[in-house]
């Protein structure tokens, strides 16, 4: 049975490392938009430096873009929640390995 929480952890080790890669990789994403998004709203002609008018746009663009994404991970984090509450309410209501749904282990 050692042999088998070895593997679960290594498993377990390797998709904590994947997920972080997505989500590095997410992030590099959005910060590829961001700021092609707001170089196109906000510098009419690039030259050797900004203007005043050009850094506020910047300054503001990414500010709203980083708003924006911050309430839409929160709304989508919160419906995660809601839906694991509720797949799990359902699981205690109606147990997939139940008898009824013919999922028992015995051969009949």
């Amino acid at each position: 049975m050692a042999h088998n929480g070895a593997y679960s952890d290594r498993r377990g080790e390797k998709v904590h490392k994947m997920r972080q890669q997505i989500a590095l990789a997410n992030a590099q994403q959005m910060l590829g938009k961001m700021t092609m998004n707001c170089f196109k709203k906000c510098i009419e002609k690039p030259g050797v430096s900004l203007t005043r008018s050009e850094e506020r746009c910047l300054f503001q663009c990414m500010d709203r873009f980083m708003d924006s994404l911050k309430v839409v991970s929160l709304t989508y984090s919160r419906r995660l929640q809601m839906e694991v509450k509720e797949s799990q309410q359902v699981e205690l209501l109606f147990p997939l390995n139940s008898v009824g749904f013919g999922l028992s282990n015995k051969c009949t």
